[in-house]
């Protein structure tokens, strides 16, 4: 399998693509966006014009997009991958989606003779630009193992979450609900110390050695909130429509899970004060000036 598509170069897909390309695979690539093309069209991919013209050139056909709407139409759209599917070509659709959006695909992709697995990612734009991601498959274990030495030009752990299209997400969507919640309470925390007269240097010394550490405040925070640098990043946008997906999950099997919605709400409030297209961890600054705390950084970036 050396003849690639990639559908979706932006700030995840680009990065991905190119080390596609560097490990000596032959890729087509498709995306609205031209200039993420032309660049990869200069280090050798070939331009396509619509998905079904990706798929009669290659065996095996990446998506890397926004949301189950955009994978719907680049498969089912007019001259989508669906109208060019034979038999055993491969979609792996690595966007995180509704599961049973994922599922659904899959059924009618392998209606039309070909496979799918769902693999979304976890690592972030710094992952996706040295391949040390992780991917959480959901799919056959022989679909997988066809297409397993792609993967692990992409990312540094794979893992399979179970045989059927989907499951990749499903469990993604499980690591991003704490992700988001995790920011929040930890915004939550650090505003109370705040205006409660603590240094944030305080603050970080603790809470890095004592039970409230988290990921998000061992490597998120230090690289966002202490820096005041919330350029995507992984958009709030994204972060919104990922819990979003985990509540219709929750609701799906009947687990009540009252923090992650409230943990929504407060990402809707920043998409509304027109924060969306930043870093998640903006939502600190919405939360900050609710609060009343205008101190968001140290006056250094050595904090650790």
């Amino acid at each position: 399998m050396k003849r690639l598509g990639f559908i979706g170069v932006g700030m995840m897909g680009k990065p991905m693509a190119k080390n596609l390309l560097k490990a000596g695979y032959k890729l087509t690539v498709l995306d609205l966006n031209a200039a993420a093309v032309e660049e990869l069209v200069g280090e050798g991919a070939v331009r396509a014009e619509h998905p079904v013209e990706v798929m009669s050139q290659c065996e095996a056909v990446i998506t890397m997009l926004p949301g189950s709407a955009d994978v719907e139409q680049v498969v089912f759209g007019t001259q989508g991958l669906l109208s060019g599917i034979r038999d055993e070509h491969l979609v792996i659709d690595m966007s995180t989606i509704d599961p049973m959006v994922s599922k659904r695909l899959a059924l009618e992709i392998d209606s039309a003779g070909g496979q799918m697995i769902d693999a979304p990612v976890s690592g972030g734009e710094t992952g996706a630009i040295n391949g040390t991601l992780t991917i959480m498959i959901g799919g056959p274990a022989a679909v997988l193992d066809r297409c397993r030495e792609v993967l692990s030009v992409m990312g540094n752990k794979l893992i399979h979450a179970g045989s059927e299209a989907g499951m990749g997400g499903k469990v993604k969507l499980v690591n991003n609900m704490i992700t988001g919640i995790s920011m929040i309470a930890t915004a939550e925390a650090f505003l109370t110390g705040l205006k409660a007269g603590l240094s944030m240097e305080t603050i970080v010394e603790v809470v890095g050695t004592s039970s409230g550490n988290t990921w998000v405040h061992q490597n998120h925070f230090p690289n966002t909130v202490l820096k005041n640098q919330h350029e995507p990043g992984f958009m709030l946008d994204l972060m919104y429509k990922d819990i979003g997906l985990a509540l219709a999950l929750a609701d799906d099997v009947g687990v009540p899970v009252p923090v992650a919605g409230l943990a929504r709400q407060v990402y809707q409030s920043g998409r509304t004060a027109g924060l969306g297209r930043k870093d998640f961890s903006v939502v600190w600054k919405h939360m900050a000036e609710a609060a009343g705390v205008h101190q968001l950084a140290p006056p250094s970036d050595d904090v650790e």
